[in-house]
């Protein structure tokens, strides 16, 4: 049953909640935001022009994930290229620039640790003159699941919530999902407690705006996508949520060391005795002791190599071992390979496998992620079929989709050429299906590429070589036993 919210955001969600405004802070380089001790040590430091330096590795994480996830485009697949579902299909991906939206899920998802889609039929502008099949993302803030009390990861529906504002008033929209059924309300906020229920007109927006709509699909148009989690919880897990400590310490040693270079930056001359002199009358040296930044040393100390500068050595050796050794921790922890960023000590791969080979921990990280956003996508474009079959203009069969994945690897042309090369000669694959994945073409270019490639084999074929020896017919007169 869906949940009636006394107070926004509800106390239950609270810690949820904080959690993705710190995740997001650290995504954007924030983290001066986030750790709480940075204050304190730029209290003590006499200097406030002091820099706090973000190494922001968080965000490399997150991009990196979503490049090897979905940098590369998916293919969705439900008939053959050409057909009617497989055109159909094709809008609802293209019109929906659902390409674009899986890559901000995976960032999103990397950092936050759960995003959500939803599928809806209906305008997608005001102005816009037909309604058509709309796939968008829902901010997991605003998303506040249904669960079945005897299956903790079974979602019966969903509440989608956010405040709306009109005439200096705040209130509550909520977006109630049910199988086959959205419910629409809108409740008065005063402060943080939800107030009575009100009519959808009393914002402008939603005049002519249902209290319910039959959506004609049996199941749910919202999915929810985990980053990855455990068999005993609903939430998904962020890619941060054990590295914090790492951030902050690299963060910290970064930071120290460019504040000690600054301070011993600009070394004081030291000069030997009775270089300076004094005024008694004025009561100061006549050479200008603070502008010059010197220091004169006792009569005692031997001054044979003066003047010369105070150096201070700083020893930084160890400090940058360490920032070595958090570097090699965070890739291991967030099983990221050096080799994505390039920083592989054995050098470049000399084939894309060699790559593969460095790159597993992290191809398997990608993989996981692949699990969860597999299904959610074919739910909800099932679920985008049934809603453009029922309220628009498609006349075919809903089908769940097949998912092609790419695997955000470059690409090494030889390598793809010679297993494509086995695969046919292995009867393993289609002319078609590999020239699709070679050359990455579709629908009338790959008839095109295919129609030309057929007409080179003729034309290099020619007649077979005439040797000029007549075989007889096997069995026939003349065949071997029938010598006279």
């Amino acid at each position: 049953m869906p949940e009636k919210f006394e107070r926004w955001p509800p106390e239950e969600a609270r810690e949820r909640l904080e959690g993705y405004k710190k995740y997001r802070k650290l995504f954007m380089g924030r983290h001066q935001f986030v750790f709480p001790r940075i204050d304190v040590w730029l209290n003590k430091e006499m200097d406030k022009t002091i820099i706090y330096i973000v190494c922001n590795y968080a965000g490399l994480i997150s991009k990196i994930c979503a490049d090897l996830l979905f940098g590369e485009q998916v293919r969705f697949i439900v008939g053959k290229e050409g057909s009617t579902e497989q055109e159909a299909i094709n809008n609802i991906v293209d019109s929906n620039k659902l390409h674009i939206k899986n890559y901000e899920m995976a960032l999103s998802a990397s950092w936050r640790g759960d995003t959500v889609l939803k599928a809806r039929f209906g305008k997608r502008r005001a102005w816009d003159q037909e309604q058509q099949v709309i796939i968008e993302t829902v901010p997991a803030d605003y998303f506040f699941p249904h669960l079945n009390g005897d299956n903790v990861q079974e979602m019966m529906g969903a509440t989608l919530a956010w405040v709306k504002e009109e005439n200096g008033k705040k209130y509550l929209r909520k977006e109630i999902h049910e199988s086959g059924l959205i419910r629409n309300e809108l409740w008065l906020l005063d402060g943080e407690t939800v107030k009575e229920q009100v009519k959808l007109s009393t914002i402008s927006q939603y005049a002519g705006l249902e209290e319910e709509q039959e959506t004609g699909y049996e199941g749910l148009l919202v999915e929810h996508i985990p980053n990855w989690r455990l068999d005993d919880m609903f939430w998904g897990i962020s890619d941060y949520y054990d590295l914090e400590s790492m951030f902050d310490a690299l963060n910290n040693r970064v930071s120290k060391i460019d504040a000690i270079l600054d301070k011993h930056s600009d070394p004081k001359l030291i000069l030997p005795p009775g270089s300076m002199e004094y005024d008694e009358r004025l009561g100061r040296y006549y050479i200008e002791k603070e502008a010059l930044q010197c220091m004169e040393i006792d009569e005692n100390i031997n001054a044979s190599d003066l003047p010369r500068y105070l150096v201070w050595d700083a020893q930084l050796d160890a400090a940058f071992r360490q920032i070595d050794k958090l570097l090699d921790l965070l890739m291991m922890m967030s099983e990221v390979s050096p080799a994505a960023f390039g920083l592989d000590k054995q050098g470049v791969a000399d084939s894309g496998r060699a790559l593969k080979f460095r790159l597993i921990r992290t191809i398997a990280k990608i993989n996981r992620k692949q699990l969860y956003f597999d299904q959610a996508l074919k739910n909800i474009l099932y679920a985008a079929q049934v809603l453009d079959v029922t309220h628009g203009k498609g006349r075919y069969e809903p089908t769940i989709p097949q998912i092609e994945w790419a695997d955000g690897l470059p690409n090494d042309p030889m390598e793809q050429a010679d297993i494509e090369s086995k695969r046919m000669t292995s009867g393993t694959t289609s002319l078609e299906s590999a020239v699709r994945r070679l050359d990455g073409l579709d629908g009338e270019a790959l008839e095109q590429e295919l129609e030309r490639i057929r007409g080179d084999r003729a034309a290099t074929a020619g007649p077979s070589p005439d040797t000029g020896i007549k075989l007889p017919p096997l069995g026939g007169e003349g065949a071997a036993g029938g010598e006279e």
